[in-house]
């Protein structure tokens, strides 16, 4: 009995010491593999963005993750941020937004939404995987939209058309005495400093 204890003790003592030696072997691979990664972060696109005031803009943010031979890393994770002051943006009400990489190693964002206030600024993107973690910043600027002329143009072409009217009536004259009567009256329209007048 006593022979078969110290046996059975035996066996435990050697188990234990195996298990630990695998897990001690499997923690060694996984830290070489985390120092082996080398996370790499490229902007795709969204630098250089020229984004219209209160708009959502039209090209994405997009990003890739890539380990130090250039092959892209799935589920990694990156952080977009914006600055909480002057010309900034927002994603859908918040200063960061969080994505996945796919298996292409891309994350993409398409509801970053500039603010009211024109300037350049820079967006913050950070990278994380396998407690490596690689930075990189886009910088946009917000713009002002183009003011329309369609208002102008539809102003001359309105004088014009009155111009034309009154000339093809003879000036709306009804008098017996050619003579007397005036010339047909020419409108003129002025607007922003500058005068527009119909035909003669």
């Amino acid at each position: 009995m006593i022979k078969n204890n110290q046996t059975f003790r035996h066996r435990m003592i050697v188990g234990v010491v195996c298990l630990s030696l695998i897990a001690q072997s499997t923690l060694a691979q996984q830290t070489a593999a985390q120092a082996e990664v080398g996370l790499r972060l490229q902007i795709v696109q969204g630098e250089g963005n020229r984004n219209i005031l209160g708009q959502t803009t039209a090209a994405p943010i997009a990003v890739r993750v890539t380990e130090r031979n250039n092959r892209p890393i799935a589920g990694a994770s990156v952080v977009f941020t914006a600055p909480d002051k002057g010309a900034s943006g927002d994603f859908d009400g918040e200063l960061s937004f969080r994505a996945l990489t796919d298996d292409s190693g891309s994350a993409t964002v398409k509801n970053f939404r500039p603010n009211q206030v024109e300037g350049r600024y820079p967006i913050l993107v950070q990278a994380e995987y396998l407690g490596e973690l690689a930075t990189g910043i886009m910088v946009q600027t917000n713009v002002a939209a183009k003011k329309s002329h369609g208002k102008v143009i539809a102003i001359v072409a309105a004088a014009g058309a009155v111009g034309a009217a009154l000339a093809a009536r003879g000036g709306g004259g009804g008098s017996s005495n050619p003579s007397s009567t005036p010339g047909p009256t020419v409108p003129t329209i002025t607007f922003g400093g500058a005068t527009v007048t119909g035909p003669r």
